[in-house]
């Protein structure tokens, strides 16, 4: 059932705003499973930045677009791009720390609930 609640879709968000990401920070300390999936999808839209910024660089070396305004305007473009494609499915890393993030909380709960049994008898 919580799986379910993380899978549940992400309102836009513009995680390139300072204001919205400490909100962020705020309701995924609190556990919200919104606020959890959009960390998910901000750490791998980071990573297709990166991705897409690597791809980029060989494809234009020297050339006529090959200037600071020109590099600030691909870096813009660079980040949105990371951004949309991680809120739109990307390549399943955020899905995968969904995962991960819910076996461990599982794993913490069922040990809690072990050492707090013993105890009780």
């Amino acid at each position: 059932m919580a799986d379910a609640t993380i899978r549940a879709s992400t309102p836009s968000l513009d995680l390139l705003d300072p204001r919205q990401v400490r909100t962020l920070q705020r309701d995924a300390a609190a556990g919200s499973p919104q606020a959890m999936r959009s960390v998910a999808q901000q750490f791998e839209a980071i990573l297709l930045t990166q991705m897409i910024r690597q791809m980029r660089k060989p494809m234009m070396p020297n050339g006529m677009f090959d200037t600071p305004q020109a590099g600030h305007w691909n870096e813009m473009v660079d980040q949105r791009l990371g951004l949309h494609l991680a809120q739109n499915g990307g390549i399943g890393l955020a899905d995968a720390l969904l995962k991960q993030i819910e076996f461990g909380r599982g794993a913490a709960a069922s040990s809690a609930s072990q050492e707090a049994a013993p105890a009780s008898r």
